[in-house]
C-alpha cells in the first residue's frame, strides 16, 4: 500500500470512513442524541457570546480528533504493510 494514496484517501472521504463505522451503532446515535439535548439546555442558560466561544471550542475539538482517527487509520495501515510485506 502507498501511503501517500491513503492519506489522500483519508483527507478526502474523512466523514465517509467514520459514518460507515457508525452507521449501525445505536449506542453512538443514543449519545449523540444527549449531546444534542444538553447543548440545547445549555445554549438556553448561557449568553450568546458564550455560546459562540461554545461552538468555536467544539469545532477545534472536531479537528482535533479528526486528526486522531487519521492517526490510528494511518497506523493500521502501516502495520497491514509491515505484516504482509
Amino acid at each position: 500500500m502507498n501511503k501517500d494514496v491513503i492519506t489522500d484517501y483519508y483527507r478526502n472521504n474523512p466523514k465517509d470512513i467514520v459514518y460507515e463505522q457508525l452507521a449501525d451503532n445505536k449506542q453512538y446515535h443514543e449519545l449523540l442524541q444527549k449531546k444534542i439535548a444538553s447543548q440545547d439546555a445549555l445554549r438556553s442558560l448561557i449568553s450568546e457570546e458564550a455560546w459562540k466561544r461554545y461552538l468555536d471550542l467544539d469545532a477545534v475539538g472536531n479537528e482535533l480528533e479528526s486528526f486522531r482517527l487519521e492517526t490510528m487509520y494511518l497506523a493500521g495501515a502501516a502495520d497491514y504493510e509491515k505484516l504482509f510485506k
